[in-house]
């Protein structure tokens, strides 16, 4: 069998994702993630005028098919926007939805990001850093999401909890739309922290399958990281995106020093 990577799922998918994320009338939850994330906007917002600064400017890492800078641009239509991830196929999606005709794209890995002390806010969400394979990836990637802010500039990610694993993880599910099926079979080592999935694509008459691994990293680990990037930690709570699950994720604001 082929070997595939997580960048060459998230290609194959890019095409139906946007159904796959909102399948049997889910919300989206990049949505829930702009919600939650919008009180942050407005303070940040006043910060930003109070300094001189009439049109801050976000970064979405991992920025997938642009459905949350979407949300975000709805909400602070001043402000400048811009996208990053590693998949061009997710990229080409994002790249076509008119809403997003201002937003400026770039495809880098998470260690290797482009616009240096460029941004007022960076957001990672959505299992980004749950790719990451141990703490010290975990430790660089900070340390690059550093470079793109301004000093004082805000860090907003989540990344799913032990509790998120260990309910989420553990499951087969299909889900299928016109032309296209996605089977994903979920388990969790808790003894090496290492979640697996098994992804069955079928679409246009082909079937690919793929392998993934997310990581957990429990609060330790990630302040650890957080402070020898240089920030200084303002919240982390336990959150409910999804209607089931329960506290399958952990939310994180950082301030850089």
């Amino acid at each position: 069998m082929a070997r595939f990577s997580t960048t060459d799922l998230y290609d194959a998918i890019a095409p139906i994702y946007d159904q796959w994320q909102t399948w049997n009338g889910m919300t989206p939850f990049a949505h829930v993630a702009a919600v939650k994330l919008a009180p942050l906007l407005a303070r940040e917002a006043a910060t930003a005028a109070a300094a001189g600064r009439d049109r801050p400017a976000l970064l979405d890492v991992g920025c997938g098919t642009g459905t949350f800078l979407a949300e975000v641009a709805a909400m602070v239509p001043s402000w400048r926007l811009a996208g990053v991830d590693g998949s061009a196929g997710m990229l080409a999606v994002a790249r076509a939805k008119p809403p997003l005709d201002g937003v400026t794209w770039a495809r880098a890995q998470l260690t290797a990001l482009p616009f240096a002390g460029a941004f007022d806010i960076c957001t990672v969400f959505y299992d980004t850093l749950n790719h990451l394979p141990d703490e010290q990836a975990l430790a660089r990637t900070f340390g690059a999401l550093a470079t793109v802010l301004r000093p004082g500039g805000l860090l907003v990610f989540d990344v799913t909890s032990r509790h998120g694993f260990e309910e989420w993880w553990e499951s087969t599910n299909r889900f299928s739309g016109p032309g296209w099926s996605l089977l994903v079979d979920a388990r969790y080592d808790r003894a090496n922290a290492l979640a697996t999935g098994q992804v069955t694509l079928e679409r246009a008459g082909i079937t690919r399958r793929f392998v993934i691994h997310q990581r957990y990293f429990g609060r330790e680990e990630v302040a650890a990281g957080l402070d020898a990037a240089g920030f200084q930690l303002e919240t982390h709570e336990a959150w409910s995106p999804f209607p089931i699950g329960g506290l399958g994720k952990a939310w994180w604001v950082a301030r850089l020093g």
